[in-house]
């Protein structure tokens, strides 16, 4: 592959460079590795480089796994999708009355996001100060005294804050914690040795890739504040990663029917798609920029369905897509926040490796 490897390094060239933090890249085609390589470094100040044991904060791709935890206990019978919050939260406001579980999935429950009802900042030091130790329980306090941004179902707007409330859910249903839940029928059953759950716990992260900031021409270590959970608080390895997604294929976890579901679009009240399933986007089309024409999505074959989702925050910023007909899957996990974002490095990747 050795043309195919100079491409495929020239799209991460700019971080293969010393005294940089850089990325971790997988790309599976039929449950198989077919590439993986790392660039850069975990740690600027010990020259640790990024390997695929490396922990990288997940951030938003952390909601696939609440998702799943909903969808388990679904399965099981212990919760339904149409559960409504005041069976769960009876001290909401009225509001919240006619929200289910799945408006919270697909992010038509109009709840406003928890980072607006806790920091205006625009700067990233006055932002981390402002949510360093926010937890589930202080983001449920704030929403008792807030109002939604919407009607419930009127439409699609990304909320952290829907899925904070169904990790809530997770342990109050399963009677663990979130991150016990997910340790006990994901993490351990899958083999997924190195993923954590961040959490008041503050457990230990695997050779952990520390988050930098460039700032006035230099990198500023950032470390991750927040103790929510739900929305982000996982971090991960791309070894871990690939048995997580082996497992999505072979319906380790779920049936295939919740699977399906998962990876369909919700609608608004008036029948319009969201290109939101359950923790997973089904058309990041809406997303794409000039320099990231849509075809990219195909990869040689036109029509492919395919689901995604970023994961960013600060300094860390990720991009995972799955192609469902191909069961193809590219993985591009990064500790700085680059220019282009993982999103077009991983469609650049997958045009190098598998276009006709």
């Amino acid at each position: 592959m050795g043309k195919l490897d100079s491409k495929v390094d020239a799209v991460f060239a700019d971080m293969d460079v010393p005294q940089h933090p850089g990325a971790a890249l997988l790309v599976i085609d039929r449950d198989e590795i077919v590439y993986s390589k790392c660039y850069g470094l975990a740690d600027l100040e010990t020259l640790r480089p990024i390997t695929t044991d490396t922990s990288f904060y997940l951030a938003s791709i952390s909601k696939q796994f609440t998702a799943m935890a909903a969808m388990l206990l679904s399965e099981q019978g212990r919760l339904s999708f149409e559960d409504r919050l005041p069976v769960y939260f009876p001290q909401l406001p009225s509001w919240s009355a006619e929200i289910s579980l799945r408006h919270l999935l697909h992010h038509t429950a109009g709840l406003p996001d928890y980072f607006q009802l806790f920091s205006s900042s625009a700067t990233v030091s006055e932002w981390t100060r402002d949510m360093t130790g926010v937890t589930n329980a202080a983001v449920l306090d704030r929403l008792v005294t807030a109002e939604p941004d919407f009607a419930t179902g009127a439409k699609h707007a990304y909320s952290n804050t829907g899925y904070v409330m169904l990790s809530m859910i997770v342990a109050m249903v399963s009677g663990q914690s979130f991150a016990d839940f997910l340790k006990s029928n994901i993490f351990d059953p899958l083999g997924m040795d190195h993923t954590v759950v961040f959490d008041a716990s503050h457990p230990a992260r695997y050779k952990l890739a520390h988050g930098y900031w460039d700032e006035n021409a230099r990198f500023e270590r950032w470390d991750y504040p927040l103790l929510t959970t739900g929305d982000g608080g996982i971090f991960s390895t791309l070894d871990d990663l690939f048995l997580w997604d082996r497992a999505l294929n072979a319906e380790r976890l779920v049936s295939k029917a919740t699977m399906d579901e998962a990876f369909t679009s919700g609608a608004t009240h008036d029948g319009e798609t969201v290109g939101y399933g359950f923790g997973w986007m089904t058309d990041v089309s809406s997303y794409l920029t000039e320099a990231e024409p849509e075809q990219l999505l195909t990869l040689g074959g036109a029509g492919l369905r395919y689901v995604a989702h970023g994961g960013n925050l600060v300094a860390y910023n990720n991009y995972v897509v799955r192609f469902l007909d191909t069961r193809r899957t590219i993985i591009v996990m990064t500790n700085h926040r680059g220019v282009p974002g993982p999103r077009i490095r991983a469609h650049q990747v997958g045009q190098i490796l598998f276009s006709e």
